[in-house]
């Protein structure tokens, strides 16, 4: 099924042993549009450590109950490589985690980790742009923040407005299908519409948008989406057949 991020944000996480916590983020990977990690507040011995989960050990979600269970100990999460709360997620930083997992690399391994990476961010966001780094490939990761990009603008092909509001994912591979657009900053009664993601062109932490080639008025136009309603095969066709593009399978 296709579930909204934003509604996940806040379920309860319980690992093997019983510790409860919250979900507080998701990384995902920009090239292949996937989740890869979650981010958690475990519990109060975790409090001065920042929790990733990766999603190899994602549970089954109860969404009735809204409980988020993982298949890790809290032994198992308490003996992760420490990340500092003022840091990103390099690749480095990857690398060590999966290896603490003893989970292959999802990244070719011929790609490197530039060790050292970490001290060109700027410390006072993990997930906002370095100021001394011009081209972005020189972030060293394709990771995104759900938490962040909620916030970023959409560059559309003559203006710049509205913003990315919530993610939509396949429950099932942790994929991410649609960004929901909240256009309410054009006008007050303005609406939330839906993209396939393969519309999105790029994202970028430098502007802190999306970059959409497509006009304003084709995507304020689009069909309005609503939280409550299912996003189900009609409802998919009608928003493909409006963008003129195919379903993807």
């Amino acid at each position: 099924m296709k579930r909204s991020l934003k509604e996940l944000k806040g379920y309860s996480l319980q690992a093997i042993d019983g510790e409860k916590g919250k979900v507080k983020n998701f990384l995902f990977d920009e090239e292949e549009w996937t989740i890869r990690y979650v981010e958690v507040e475990l519990g109060n011995i975790f409090k001065d450590k920042r929790v990733l989960i990766t999603k190899e050990f994602f549970g089954e979600t109860d969404w009735d109950e809204k409980n988020f269970p993982v298949q890790l100990t809290v032994e198992m999460i308490k003996n992760s490589p420490d990340l500092d709360f003022d840091l990103p997620v390099s690749r480095k930083y990857e690398a060590n985690l999966l290896h603490h997992y003893e989970i292959k690399p999802y990244w070719p391994e011929t790609v490197a980790t530039y060790a050292g990476r970490d001290s060109m961010f700027d410390p006072n966001n993990p997930f906002k742009a370095p100021k001394k780094i011009t081209d972005e490939e020189d972030l060293n990761t394709n990771l995104r923040s759900f938490n962040e990009i909620r916030s970023y603008y959409i560059n559309a092909i003559d203006e710049r407005f509205g913003h990315i509001d919530d993610l939509i994912i396949d429950d099932e591979e942790w994929t991410i299908m649609y960004v929901i657009i909240s256009t309410k900053n054009i006008v007050p009664w303005g609406k939330d519409v839906m993209l396939p993601v393969e519309i999105i062109n790029e994202i970028s932490y430098f502007e802190k948008e999306a970059v959409i080639n497509l006009p304003k008025e084709t995507i304020k136009n689009a069909p309005e989406y609503k939280p409550a309603m299912a996003i189900n095969a009609e409802y998919e066709k009608v928003l493909y057949d409006f963008y003129g593009r195919k379903i993807i399978k």
